[in-house]
């Protein structure tokens, strides 16, 4: 695979044998992971990053109707687990947000980082910010489904993957970038998904509608 080549992938991941994601519906059943979601074959822009580094540079070696099992270290996945990234917290703090009876396992957001509580002794909140799946080794099972050539399609495919929602059309070479969110899309991400767009396939100019 060369850099800017799009292609569709099928994956299930694993950590000591257990999954944690899919995009197979019929594993996410077996594995009763949470189905309230699309399952289809996922994006991968190579060179940009649309997956973990580990993952990505094993797509590259693969061609069209390939199927592997990837082994990834942390360094190359979610990274190594960092010390620093777990910090103290008192309760008081989470009670003047309205939030009562903060329990180990929860999931909060603190500021723009998402963290897991490891513990609430005595009034003293500690939260893991952390990546769930940091400084663990995993393995992936990956099936190359499809190269999507047609530009009109790989710049939906861009739009979808960095954008999520709205709509987008095409007229004389034009893409036109349709936001349906209530909140101005961040000038970074119209950035990127601009560039993306006009370096990765032949259209020439992206329109934003807000």
């Amino acid at each position: 695979m060369e850099k800017g080549e799009l292609v569709l992938i099928h994956y299930t991941g694993k950590t000591d044998g257990e999954v944690f994601d899919t995009s197979r519906e019929e594993v996410a059943n077996e594995n009763d992971l949470d189905t309230d979601q699309d399952f289809k074959p996922a994006p991968v822009l190579v060179g940009e990053q649309y997956v973990i580094e580990g993952l990505e540079e094993a797509v590259e070696q693969m061609e069209v109707g390939d199927s592997e099992t990837v082994s990834v270290e942390p360094e190359k996945g979610y990274g190594e687990r960092d010390s620093e990234d777990v910090d103290v917290y008192r309760e008081s703090e989470f009670e003047s947000q309205g939030i009562d009876n903060v329990r180990r396992g929860d999931e909060l957001m603190i500021g723009n980082r998402r963290g897991r509580v490891l513990s609430n002794e005595s009034g003293r909140v500690r939260i893991d910010f952390n990546h769930p799946l940091a400084g663990q080794e995993l393995e992936y099972d990956v099936e190359v489904v499809e190269e999507v050539e047609d530009n009109e399609e790989k710049a939906e495919y861009i739009f979808s993957y960095r954008l999520g929602h709205g709509d987008i059309s095409f007229e004389d070479g034009t893409a036109t970038v349709t936001h349906d969110h209530d909140h101005e899309i961040p000038q970074h991400l119209k950035d990127t998904v601009r560039n993306e767009i006009l370096e990765y396939t032949g259209l020439e100019d992206v329109e934003f509608e807000e």
